[in-house]
């Protein structure tokens, strides 16, 4: 499976995230005292919703999960962030709220100091096309918070589509099925530095197997359009505008309303 292109619009890739804000910009009260767990979860659920376009929610474990941290110290920076405000718990697990975007939109204004990038140069993708229309909520509750396999489940957003994500167990590497009416597209995003390209052709071809044997049961013939690795072109300076750009522009959207 070989093909490149430098069309990174399908892939809701999760980007890896250095931060290196000053503490005393975060330590003060007109920033709730935030502590980098706090501000690195946020920025996990903004970078994520405005990735999808459309309301993320997190699991515990997913934030868990992606961020690589300890239990105990994403617990703190949860409970914390909910003390404030800046984010929601709903029953699908955990959202930024308009403060919380509020609140790190000013943090960027403020000093230029998030790098920003993908986890990897290169991502594996699946488009599988229907032959009838995709019952979209009915598929939400099949595959939301659902493990199965090497994946654990993350994260959902919930839009004009549907977006699942999942973390390949033991690994850094992350899955992303992006549900249309009519067609999905299935992402494999490898943990960096990682060559074992068999191995996550095995882990899609896997994931796209499960997805097509769920879509029978609805009586729907799908099949598999195109497949390969892809090279994304999207620089850390473009995903840093795109991010400062979504915070602004949901910050005054919601201020207006």
């Amino acid at each position: 499976m070989e093909f490149h292109s430098d069309d990174f619009s399908n892939l809701n890739a999760l980007p890896a995230i250095e931060i290196n804000i000053r503490p005393n910009i975060l330590y003060t009260e007109e920033y709730s005292y935030l502590t980098k767990d706090e501000l690195e979860v946020l920025f996990l659920l903004a970078t994520t919703e405005m990735s999808a376009k459309g309301l993320t929610s997190f699991s515990f474990s997913g934030i868990k999960r992606q961020l690589g941290k300890h239990q105990q110290k994403i617990t703190k920076a949860v409970n914390r962030l909910l003390s404030k405000d800046l984010i929601c718990k709903n029953g699908g697990g955990y959202s930024i709220s308009v403060k919380g975007t509020t609140i790190l939109s000013e943090i960027i204004k403020l000093q230029n100091a998030v790098d920003l990038h993908q986890a990897t140069d290169e991502y594996l993708q699946q488009k599988i096309v229907f032959d009838n229309k995709l019952p979209i909520e009915e598929l939400t509750t099949l595959f939301v918070g659902k493990w199965f396999g090497a994946f654990r489940y993350i994260s959902h957003t919930e839009g004009k589509n549907l977006v699942i994500r999942w973390q390949l167990v033991d690994s850094r590497a992350s899955a992303t099925l992006n549900a249309y009416e009519d067609e999905a597209i299935l992402n494999i995003i490898p943990d960096k530095g990682d060559n074992q390209r068999f191995a996550y052709e095995q882990a899609l071809d896997d994931l796209s197997r499960f997805f097509i044997e769920i879509l029978s049961t609805f009586c729907i013939h799908a099949s598999i359009e195109t497949e390969g690795w892809r090279r994304s072109s999207l620089s850390e300076l473009d995903y840093q505008q795109q991010l400062t750009t979504w915070l602004s522009t949901t910050t005054n959207d919601l201020t207006e309303n």
